[in-house]
């Protein structure tokens, strides 16, 4: 009989979640949410409460913006080590054989070409492969309202969310993603998704899972902002001992190109084009590597602000015969 209690015990403690699943269509906050999207898009309440009635609790995602879990390494270390070999170029050019009609296709309409989306897929997803294990409605809706450093923005993405759902007919709760409710090869939250998704396999629907449509859509972000094919992205710099201190690199610093080589910073093997461009630090370790930016390195920034990142995307991009 005591055997039997222990078990009962053993059991009762060790299959209940730590974190129990709150119900949300019930928290006030919820609520006041879809009087909002009923005033503001008309949404149906019902069909709201009965979709975050289905909102399954992230809390490992929850602890990501409540730090208690570990960064992720975005070192330059690692997207040299990971992003810039043979083997991960050998795969972005399997990609664009696989893909050359949406890549045409988007080059024709949007003036970018196929090695520079091919760098950003490669990049965002490894060509699909990830950023596609959790329901985006679970994530933005356990982010949105909870508390953590980024909620109103997660708030916003949800509101983004159901708008575009609705607007391409979209399975909400189909819809997969990373956990912070990016989507598809380019990994696109909602807001962007509305303002630069397009249908380019031509199916009717802009769908942020699908391939093609996401090579139209990074595409068309990048010459919306004034993306130009063929301008050289970024060239590597030989410095002087001590040139670099004297200089600050930043997203929001231009320097004339004469200025740096008297500061001792020259271009390596190649030329930027324009009178000015961006001075571009990136560290491994006790090492430095010095470039110079274009105007397309800063576009590239707009989709992701680190400098690491952008480098990684032009390197990738000329690996490939950019």
């Amino acid at each position: 009989m005591k055997r039997a209690i222990f078990f009962i015990i053993f059991y009762a403690i060790f299959s209940t979640p730590l974190v129990a699943n709150p119900s949300y269509e019930r928290m006030p906050a919820v609520k006041r949410f879809i009087s909002r999207m009923h005033r503001k898009y008309a949404f149906d309440e019902a069909y709201l409460r009965k979709l975050f009635s289905k909102a399954v609790h992230q809390e490992e995602t929850l602890a990501r913006y409540r730090g208690r879990r570990g960064k992720t390494d975005f070192s330059w270390h690692r997207y040299r080590s990971k992003i810039l070999i043979p083997e991960s170029v050998a795969m972005g050019r399997a990609f664009m054989k696989r893909n050359r009609k949406w890549l045409k296709k988007a080059q024709r309409l949007y003036g970018v070409s196929p090695q520079i989306v091919t760098a950003f897929i490669r990049v965002e997803s490894k060509f699909g492969l990830y950023g596609g294990e959790y329901r985006v409605w679970d994530s933005l809706v356990t982010l949105a309202f909870n508390e953590n450093r980024k909620r109103d923005y997660f708030r916003y993405e949800l509101e983004k969310l159901l708008v575009l759902a609705a607007r391409e007919r979209l399975d909400i709760l189909k819809l997969k993603g990373s956990f912070a409710g990016a989507m598809g090869a380019v990994q696109q939250m909602p807001s962007i998704q509305l303002k630069y998704a397009v249908d380019l396999d031509g199916d009717g629907v802009k769908n942020p899972s699908s391939i093609a449509d996401s090579i139209g859509s990074i595409a068309n972000f990048l010459h919306d902002k004034g993306w130009r094919d063929g301008r050289r992205i970024v060239c590597r710099a030989k410095y002087t001992a001590g040139a670099s201190k004297t200089l600050k690199g930043g997203l929001h610093r231009l320097y004339e190109v004469k200025k740096l080589q008297k500061s001792g910073i020259v271009p390596l093997h190649c030329k930027i084009e324009s009178e000015k461009a961006y001075l571009i630090s990136l560290r491994d370790g006790r090492r430095e590597e010095l470039y110079l930016g274009s105007r397309n390195y800063r576009i590239i920034t707009l989709y992701n602000h680190s400098a690491r990142y952008a480098v990684t995307i032009a390197l990738y991009a000329e690996a490939l015969g950019y």
